[in-house]
């Protein structure tokens, strides 16, 4: 598996549809943590990814994305 830009999940024919498939990011990006590239992005970054195609969040008083975490914690 190669590194996407949210553009490309935009634009581009994705077979594995986040939105039907109802993945979530940490599906993907939880899964070897010390190697995830989400981690190198500042959480200003990290969140911008998820406002790039959910902007109406951007103004939703009730959208926190700080208090879902991006990472589990390994034991």
């Amino acid at each position: 598996m190669s590194c996407h830009l949210p553009e490309q999940l935009q634009k581009a024919f994705w077979p594995h549809d986040v939105h039907v498939t109802k993945v979530t990011c940490a599906s993907c990006h939880s899964l070897h943590p010390q190697q995830d590239t989400m981690q190198t992005l500042s959480e200003k970054g990290r969140i911008k990814i998820c406002v790039d195609c959910h902007s109406d969040q951007r103004t939703n008083p009730h959208f926190n994305p700080a208090s879902v975490p991006l990472l589990k914690e390994q034991p």
